[in-house]
């Protein structure tokens, strides 16, 4: 029943945000002024639409309360999607719809490292400005100028979840099990490496495909290598599964995994059972420890989504709050906001403050948090700042 209800609400949002993309696209070629549109590529639908979702109503509530407050300048904001899917092509082709046959001076990114690889030879070929989630460091490497990370890049969350695991929690001899993809291969070698560096010993790592099913020959083949510690780098359906398979499988040794583990969409899908001696790295702690504006935002969402926010999906809210800044100062001009975007500092967002560096990173600390024996919530732990030793 969970699944049907879930495929209901995808196809809901499909349908949605393809009537809002043809409206866009018309409302450009009437010569609509009283309107100004941007595009947004999302993971809709596929095995990537759990956190996907998230983002897409992120961006829907960013669009009502600009449009709440005036819109831009007296005009309304509209966002036009198109679905990325799993696909990396389809990512690409997403965005080529967008820039050609709407021309917009903005489009929002998919939220997933491969997708944005793939598109963004698209993205400087366009010079539209973007922002995007994905985290790898092999996106920002490439310099290019109109592309801009709104959350952390993975090398930190490696850098926090090695030096958490080894001296907050004192555990060594560690296993790494991750999806086999640019994300997680590359965040497990970086989080070795802090491991390493912080006195711990990665007695073997695992890879899997985000699409199987079946996780136990991974885990237990860390277990079988003298594992006493689990770290894992997933994404929503394939980290729920690893999560209850470790516990079918009685593995009682602590779990530390990224950001995903706190997306309520995943957390549907496990038991509190499962979370047990879980701890997770998440790109922020929303609410009270960020301020007012976020206790608000987390508020918002749950009335209108029906569900709580998280800071993955989150920060494409603060993105959004961020263009329509730009937007009233300096108008829909594509260089103007890409200088915009470039020399942001300090904002204010309701998942963290964000300042752009000199290769498009904005987000600049990740936070550490323990699930609450016998439940579902999560407590902050630590945070940590990029470069801390």
């Amino acid at each position: 029943m969970a699944n049907e209800r879930t495929g209901v609400r995808r196809r809901s949002v499909l349908a949605g945000a393809a009537a809002g993309a043809a409206a866009a696209f018309a409302g450009r070629r009437a010569g609509a002024a009283d309107e100004i549109v941007v595009g947004a590529t999302v993971p809709i639908t596929g095995i990537l639409a759990s956190s996907g979702l998230q983002y897409y109503d992120a961006l829907q509530l960013a669009v009502a309360d600009i449009n709440a407050a005036g819109g831009i300048n007296g005009k309304t904001f509209r966002i036009a999607f198109e679905d990325t899917g799993a696909s990396t092509s389809v990512a690409v082709n997403a965005f080529i719809k967008l820039a050609e046959q709407l021309a917009p001076p903005f489009i929002f990114l998919s939220s997933y490292t491969v997708q944005n690889l793939a598109v963004e030879p698209q993205v400087a070929r366009a010079a539209i400005p973007t922002v995007y989630a994905g985290g790898a460091i092999a996106i920002a490497a490439r310099h290019d100028p109109w592309m801009f990370r709104i959350r952390p890049q993975d090398t930190l969350a490696g850098e926090a979840i090695g030096a958490f695991t080894a001296k907050r929690l004192g555990l060594t001899d560690i296993g790494i099990i991750h999806v086999l993809d640019d994300y997680g291969t590359a965040t497990a070698k970086s989080t070795e490496a802090a491991l390493i560096k912080a006195g711990a010993k990665v007695v073997a790592t695992a890879g899997y495909n985000a699409r199987d099913s079946d996780y136990a020959p991974q885990l237990l083949s860390l277990k079988n290598a003298g594992a006493k510690a689990l770290i894992a780098f997933s994404y929503i359906r394939d980290g729920a599964l690893v999560l209850r398979q470790r516990n079918t499988l009685g593995l009682t040794m602590p779990f530390i995994g990224n950001t995903s583990f706190v997306v309520p969409s995943l957390l549907d899908l496990v038991g509190p059972d499962d979370l047990k001696d879980v701890w997770v790295e998440l790109d922020a702690m929303l609410g009270d420890t960020i301020g007012p504006q976020s206790v608000s935002y987390m508020q918002r969402f749950q009335q209108k989504f029906g569900m709580g926010a998280d800071p993955f999906g989150s920060c494409f809210y603060d993105a959004a709050m961020i263009l329509a800044d730009a937007l009233r100062k300096v108008g829909p001009d594509r260089v103007a906001i890409r200088d915009y975007f470039a020399h942001v500092t300090d904002y204010p967002g309701v998942t963290r403050r964000f300042t752009t560096d000199a290769l498009g990173n904005m987000a600049h600390s990740v936070v550490m948090a323990a699930f609450v024996p016998g439940g579902k919530t999560f407590k902050l732990i630590e945070t940590h700042q990029q470069g801390a030793t």
